[in-house]
């Protein structure tokens, strides 16, 4: 590990969607769990553990061009698509590039608003629906 040397920051991110590296990205999120229950019997200790399922979700946000890119990319219709893949790299010269693979995503919903003054009208929030564990560092979830 560096120290006192560029750590990732957001210049530090590629993004790979469809069409290609996005350039009109300024945000991306994504998580994934998977809950576990405490299961009891007789007594007040639990006995063990029930596992729920794998969930993943995820955000991102993008400048209208770059949403075009991406709808034409997916055919025209961002719902109607087949689940496709992103891939977010973390990387610069004082660091190593680390890769998470977000494997089969799907878009249910977007968001969008313009108004006076706004220096990026139209920009569009996409919610994401993860439907393959995510590879954090290429390491599969489960």
């Amino acid at each position: 590990m560096t120290v006192n040397g560029n750590l990732y920051d957001w210049e530090s991110v590629e993004v790979q969607l469809p069409g290609g590296v996005a350039v009109g990205i300024t945000n991306i999120s994504y998580s994934d769990e998977r809950p576990i229950e405490a299961r009891y019997g007789k007594g007040s200790v639990p006995r063990g553990y029930g596992r729920k399922n794998y969930k993943a979700t995820g955000s991102m946000e993008l400048d209208r061009d770059e949403a075009e890119a991406l709808r034409e990319a997916l055919g025209g219709s961002v719902y109607n698509s087949k689940p496709f893949q992103i891939v977010v790299s973390y990387g610069n010269d004082d660091m190593p590039t680390v890769t998470d693979t977000l494997p089969a995503v799907k878009i249910t919903k977007s968001d969008t608003s313009a108004g006076q003054d706004d220096d990026n009208a139209g920009a569009l929030k996409h919610d994401l629906t993860i439907l393959a564990p995510i590879k954090w560092g290429g390491t599969p979830a489960l």
